[in-house]
């Protein structure tokens, strides 16, 4: 975690049931890095977040600060992503006993069914990272091409075609056309992030959050140029393994002090409120329990005249849709898209611009290609 980070964040523990905390951090440092080219800026590879309210404590570990509500829960649930990058001495004493037991428990997957996964982040890192005209020397060929035989002609045509222009791309192009650098991002469900890479030049400050530690620690070493102690790998012919391509994508230049990336929950978010000029959430609404949480967070978070950006391909759950039929206006329960521009139109939002078209593919593998029709819009806070 930056230390210039510490100014945007605030205590996600709860004084009850529907109120935060919302107390300023004093950061403790075990160990820290100084950044040469930084004045002032430190690197905090492992330490403590103080809460100056509440004094409750939240660890930073390999670079990540997990600002959570329950950081014990956390550390068990998460285990398989925080223990690819995390070594055992790092983990809070009074939490380790636990933590080794829960993974010592650890089974490896074949397919995608847990969100810490060394496959599923691999495969958001291909949809982040790379596109259609990345350097063969990069990923050990063509990435999407088998190493032994030719690539299916059609997933071939389809990856040229389309890989390119997909949510990173409308948003930019929407963003281009707006007032510019703009002074304070955030981003809900960051993921690996890649969207920042995208925007850089477009914003003067940044902050990602994300649930998922193995994503984050990704994220600050392949956006900011900050180190990472594990692998990076893609799935290649399943035979193989879930990943067995390797990925050397080349180090950034050494993050400039302007962009974070930490661990928080969307329902508990560890940040001030108000201060943002633009939110953007990307394929988050849909993951949700409480869809209707998203709008009304992405108003609070930022200013009058700020900016929200939502995309998602709307793959909801049965019990979450059965639960939006009810809450929706009849006219709005046909469409999903209408249903969620109805949803931040409600809250106060007046949307600027919209596609309900956006081309996503996912790269499973080199004999499958997953393609999504995303939505998204661009909406102003009054």
């Amino acid at each position: 975690m930056l230390s210039s980070s510490v100014q945007h964040l605030r205590c996600p523990k709860k004084k009850n049931k529907k109120t935060l905390c919302h107390g300023s951090f004093r950061i403790h440092a075990i160990q820290s890095i100084k950044l040469p080219h930084l004045k002032d800026i430190h690197e905090i590879r492992r330490g403590q977040l103080e809460c100056t309210t509440c004094r409750t404590d939240y660890p930073i570990l390999s670079g990540v600060a997990l600002i959570v509500p329950d950081v014990r829960s956390y550390l068990l649930h998460h285990v398989k992503g925080i223990a690819q990058v995390v070594p055992d001495s790092e983990i809070p004493r009074e939490f380790l006993r636990e933590y080794l037991e829960a993974k010592s428990e650890i089974q490896s997957e074949h397919i995608e069914e847990d969100l810490e996964a060394e496959r599923v982040t691999a495969l958001y890192i291909m949809n982040h990272y790379l596109s259609s005209t990345t350097p063969e020397s990069h990923t050990e060929g063509t990435w999407w091409t088998p190493k032994s035989e030719s690539s299916p002609p059609f997933i071939d045509s389809l990856i040229k075609q389309y890989w390119d222009r997909g949510p990173f791309h409308q948003i930019s192009e929407w963003l281009k056309r707006k007032p510019k650098p703009f002074k304070k991002t955030i981003e809900l469900g960051c993921g690996v992030g890649g969207l920042y890479s995208f925007l850089k030049p477009m914003l003067r400050n940044y902050l990602g959050v994300d649930s998922s530690f193995g994503s984050i620690a990704i994220a600050r070493h392949l956006a900011l140029g900050l180190p990472y102690s594990g692998q990076l790998k893609l799935p290649e012919d399943l035979i193989q393994g879930p990943v067995s391509r390797r990925l050397k994508l080349p180090t950034p230049p050494l993050c400039t002090g302007h962009a974070d990336f930490i661990v928080g929950d969307l329902d508990d978010l560890p940040v001030e409120h108000g201060i943002w000029d633009l939110s953007v959430s990307l394929n988050t609404i849909d993951m949700l329990e409480e869809p209707f949480s998203l709008p009304k967070l992405q108003f609070d978070l930022i200013q009058p005249s700020g900016l929200a950006i939502q995309s998602c391909p709307y793959i909801w759950h049965p019990l979450i849709a059965k639960r939006l039929r009810k809450a929706l206006p009849p006219q709005v329960r046909t469409s999903s898209s209408r249903a969620v521009e109805w949803m931040y139109e409600d809250i106060g939002f007046q949307i600027e611009e919209k596609s309900k078209d956006i081309p996503w593919l996912f790269f499973k593998h080199v004999r499958q290609l997953e393609i999504y029709s995303v939505h998204a819009f661009v909406a102003r806070k009054p």
